[in-house]
């Protein structure tokens, strides 16, 4: 293979891979929009769509600020053939305030804040058992963290 064929290839494949993370991030907010943006309600949205494609056994932090005297509902949706995604809320010592139940599909959880703060949210993605994969193909979902407010 000459030199020039092996950039084109490369080019390629370096395309493609973009094209489909680009394509696989935008049904990831459409899904968020259409799935789970409804389960916020009473709460109004914060405006951020906070979403990615994630595999078994994956984690992400994700540092928000929460103003004083608002009530929030935090979210957690995905897509169900990743399982049930479980989240923690942590301060900035990373002591945990709350934990979801991994059984709850979709959880959230409402609180208030007294004063101005800095919590961590911590998305797991329970790990896959080899027994229930039909396939050696890792399914992949997406995951959206939403925040809604009420005055």
């Amino acid at each position: 293979m000459t030199l020039f064929n092996k950039i084109a290839v490369t080019t390629v494949l370096i395309l493609a891979s973009v094209v489909l993370t680009v394509d696989a991030n935008a049904q990831c907010k459409r899904y968020t929009k259409k799935y789970c943006l409804p389960s916020l309600s009473p709460y109004m949205h914060n405006g951020q769509l906070t979403s990615a494609v994630l595999n078994p056994g994956d984690s992400a932090d994700i540092a928000m600020t929460f103003n004083a005297g608002k009530e929030y509902r935090v979210l957690i949706c995905n897509q169900e053939q990743i399982g049930n995604v479980q989240f923690k809320v942590l301060d900035k010592s990373r002591k945990v305030l709350y934990k979801s139940d991994p059984e709850q599909h979709n959880p959230s959880w409402d609180f208030k804040v007294e004063n101005t703060q800095q919590f961590i949210i911590q998305l797991t993605v329970p790990k896959m058992e080899k027994s229930n994969q039909k396939t050696n193909l890792v399914p992949n979902g997406c995951v959206a963290l939403l925040v809604g407010f009420k005055e």
